[in-house]
């Protein structure tokens, strides 16, 4: 199976306030780095399902009992479903072939595999994003105010700075006080899961982040955000 899904290492929310961010100067271009064209609009902020959740566990087994043979897999209720990219068609091929239930928010779930290990070992894990009760994100990238890349002092990685307008700001604020010590899913489209941080406490002002080992990736997320809203 071809890598078709790009991912962010997993990082945590730790706002205390607004970014003072500025505009991006640096060009990437993203059809270059994603293999597909992208605009604000696909970026999205999504409900994660916990891996310890029975919604989740019933529908992996339920799946897992329908494949053709036995597939390499690493499951425990901490860490939810993993398994090498060979196996992940076999498992989407099977999942398709059941039911999938309805998310808590009344829409449908989005499934969608993030890298969890070092490239060369090629290990992949499964999670389940939903929207609202009309199947689309809690917010998306044409919210987007400002956007600039910078480069953590405190984790030595590329992050994308997001300031979202007046009213998603407030949306924002509610939200992340709502769901404190849960994980979110960062999407471009479907397929394409950035980064599933935990939310550590309610983030007012506005400000947002996608942190990311490479700094091309950064730009041309920022370069997505900022243009063909």
């Amino acid at each position: 199976m071809k890598k078709i899904f790009f991912c962010l290492l997993t990082g945590i929310i730790l706002f205390t306030g607004c970014y003072q961010t500025k505009a991006v100067q640096y060009y990437v271009d993203p059809d270059q780095v994603f293999g597909q064209h992208y605009t604000a609009k696909d970026f999205g902020i999504w409900y994660l399902l916990s891996y310890s959740d029975n919604l989740y566990s019933s529908l992996v087994n339920e799946t897992m009992e329908r494949l053709p043979e036995e597939k390499q897999i690493a499951w425990d209720n901490q860490n939810g479903l993993r398994m090498p990219s060979s196996d992940t068609a076999a498992f989407m091929n099977a999942l398709r072939t059941g039911k999938m239930p309805v998310s808590p928010e009344g829409s449908q779930f989005i499934p969608c595999w993030i890298l969890m290990s070092a490239p060369e070992e090629d290990l992949y894990q499964f999670n389940l994003c939903y929207g609202d009760a009309s199947g689309n994100p809690v917010i998306d990238g044409t919210h987007v105010k400002k956007v600039s890349v910078e480069k953590s002092d405190y984790t030595g990685r590329y992050e994308v700075l997001m300031q979202f307008d007046m009213r998603t700001a407030d949306l924002w604020q509610k939200f992340t006080a709502a769901n404190v010590h849960k994980r979110i899913a960062m999407m471009l489209g479907t397929d394409r899961l950035l980064s599933a941080p935990q939310i550590m406490c309610e983030i007012a002002g506005g400000a947002c982040c996608v942190s990311g080992p490479e700094e091309d990736e950064c730009y041309a997320i920022a370069t997505v955000l900022q243009g063909n809203k």
